[in-house]
């Protein structure tokens, strides 16, 4: 691997990485460009599913750290009953603070101690790239989603072409992975692989599920943006400068990110 690689102890212990991780604050600052703007274009995504009609009985977020998201789809699907589960003890004590009325399972590697077909709707956001298992992990996914059921998958992309593979293909930060995926040198040591569109297809469809739209968030705005004490001092437009990624180019397949709607057969 080059300098910048991946965790063994991600990959080998999980629950005792991340644990650690967010007994140090990991993703407690939910206020920066980044994750602001994949808040935004989740907002986005959820807006787009109530407008069709879809209204989920039961949902699940899927490894869901410290639970803010669980907050944004309440404010969505305010009759849904909420669960969330992940690998880490501390994320889901915090999880708790934050939102008390959710349910919340612990996991074990990828799976949860959860009844088939328990949810209607699913999602997983920044998840499958930090998973030891990718396949286990969707094929668990599958196997708690109801028939019908919808899934939201939002994990980096390996597509290429995207500013972020232009960046390490020109520095020979295009790597391996362990599970033959691969990674950029860019990605942070929690980060085990990257997919593109069409491994994801085909994992959600040997689990019966179709994956039917996948948006794209470029990150070229959001880099370019201000961050530091003009972040600081305006936020919102900031944002808003980041979020032409998504206005503009959530359509083309040459994104950074990639947000994956599917729905079980």
């Amino acid at each position: 691997m080059n300098e910048q690689s991946y965790s063994y102890e991600a990959l080998q212990n999980q629950k005792k990485f991340y644990d650690s991780r967010f007994q140090a604050g990991y993703m407690q600052d939910f206020s920066g460009l980044f994750e602001s703007c994949r808040f935004y274009a989740m907002k986005d995504i959820l807006k787009q599913i109530k407008s069709s009609g879809f209204n989920p009985a039961t949902i699940l977020d899927y490894g869901c750290g410290e639970g803010r998201y669980l907050n944004l789809l309440k404010d969505y699907f305010p009759t849904s009953a909420l669960h969330g589960c992940d690998i880490s003890d501390e994320a889901l004590t915090i999880a708790k603070n934050i939102y008390s009325s959710a349910q919340y399972t612990p996991m074990s590697d990828e799976t949860v101690n959860l009844p088939d077909n328990s949810f209607d709707l699913i999602i997983s956001i920044e998840v499958l790239e930090h998973v030891g298992d990718v396949a286990q992990s969707i094929t668990e996914i599958g196997r708690l989603l109801k028939p019908q059921g919808m899934t939201i998958l939002s994990t980096p992309c390996a597509n290429k072409f995207s500013f972020e593979w232009w960046q390490n293909r020109l520095t020979g930060g295009l790597q391996p992975s362990f599970d033959g995926y691969g990674r950029f040198k860019t990605d942070e040591p929690g980060h085990l692989r990257r997919l593109c569109d069409r491994h994801l297809k085909s994992l959600c469809s040997d689990v019966g599920i179709d994956i039917y739209k996948i948006y794209h968030r470029a990150h070229l705005f959001e880099t370019l943006a201000p961050k530091g004490r003009l972040f600081k001092r305006i936020p919102q437009a900031c944002v808003g400068f980041g979020m032409l990624d998504w206005y503009l180019f959530k359509n083309f397949p040459n994104g950074s990110t990639m947000i994956a709607l599917g729905k079980k057969r």
